[in-house]
């Protein structure tokens, strides 16, 4: 994801982009001639601060990122630096809040969470928010295209969450689930089709009650071939049993089988938005769907962050403070850095 942003902000005609990389780029990683690269440490404050000069916004796409390791962030907001990670992580993106009085007082923006979740999110159910009076239940899945999806930091974060136990909504209270469990059955639009998806703990589960005021709030995920998806439950289910202990150790060796099925599977992917609540005391459904085809998924991944960062080159940072990345674009920013790609929303 970060060298499809890099692209994509290199295009910008009043943005110069730098690569910071932890080690020396290799041939297969390098990108557009005119993106200079330089090597520092993320978790290194001093390394940092040696980067960042001069440095107008900062997009943190190294991956999985501890739940409190705030060091690029509360390097950022300590130079006056804007910044923006694409962090899925529900307690690291809620609490990206802490760094709020500094960002503030340094007025710049700081903002995490700009991803599928839960920037997309967010857009698509405001989007339909016109729709209702009230707002009961929210229901998202995602489910990308190919095998895995994307790198080994992407399913790490997977493999974080899944067979650990978390808190959702549901009827207006509060319960606790495991990850990848209670799998349920996603018809896509085509190219897409049926995938099974599985609960997963994203930010989307303590953001959106209070947002919209839903008594139900779920998110599903789930990989793009079948074999992978139980062989995830099954990684799950022994975690939570006490017999595997660290699960993000297996990515590497996931990743290295999935190539093995590389032509199997589907490179299309989906996203679900499923709204129910009421207006004028009729009971509502509306669902929309975003779909993504020939690889084309990590764009959905990439696109707020790109857009944010458009946004403040083209007219200026508008608010100060350290938020997750929902309400701060529209779905139409969202939509506009996917026009050039095989990407569609169908509504339902």
């Amino acid at each position: 994801m970060g060298r499809r942003i890099s692209r994509v902000i290199a295009t910008i005609p009043s943005a110069e982009c730098v690569i910071g990389h932890h080690g020396l780029l290799n041939a297969s990683s390098s990108v557009e001639a005119n993106i200079t690269t330089l090597t520092v440490n993320p978790q290194d404050p001093a390394s940092l601060r040696q980067a960042l000069d001069g440095v107008f916004a900062v997009v943190n796409a190294i991956g999985t990122i501890p739940a409190h390791d705030y060091t690029v962030a509360e390097t950022c907001a300590g130079l006056s630096i804007n910044y923006i990670d694409l962090a899925q992580v529900r307690a690291y993106v809620e609490g990206i809040s802490r760094l709020n009085r500094r960002a503030l007082q340094k007025n710049c923006q700081i903002v995490s969470g700009a991803s599928v979740v839960p920037a997309v999110s967010a857009a698509l159910i405001d989007m339909l928010t016109h729709e209702f009076d009230r707002i009961s239940e929210i229901h998202v899945s995602f489910s990308p295209g190919y095998m895995l999806p994307g790198g080994e930091a992407t399913l790490r974060t997977v493999l974080t969450t899944a067979g650990s136990s978390f808190r959702l909504k549901e009827n207006g209270r509060w319960r606790y689930a495991y990850g990848w469990s209670e799998s349920e059955k996603v018809i896509y639009p085509k190219p897409v089709g049926k995938r099974r998806v599985y609960l997963s703990d994203v930010p989307d589960l303590d953001l959106f009650p209070p947002r919209y005021g839903a008594q139900t709030v779920s998110f599903r995920t789930g990989l793009g071939l079948n074999f992978f998806n139980r062989g995830l439950f099954l990684l799950a289910r022994m975690r939570r049993w006490g017999w595997i202990q660290n699960l993000p150790w297996w990515a590497p060796g996931l990743i290295a089988t999935g190539r093995l099925f590389r032509n199997i599977g589907s490179t299309a992917g989906g996203m679900r938005v499923l709204v129910r609540g009421r207006r004028d005391g009729e009971e509502l459904e509306h669902t929309v769907f975003l779909i993504a085809r020939d690889s084309n998924g990590l764009e959905i991944s990439c696109s707020p962050a790109v857009a944010l960062i458009r946004r403040w080159v083209n007219h200026g940072v508008p608010d100060f403070g350290a938020v997750p990345c929902v309400g701060l674009l529209s779905w139409d920013e969202i939509k506009a850095e996917m026009l050039d790609h095989d990407i569609v929303l169908v509504r339902q």
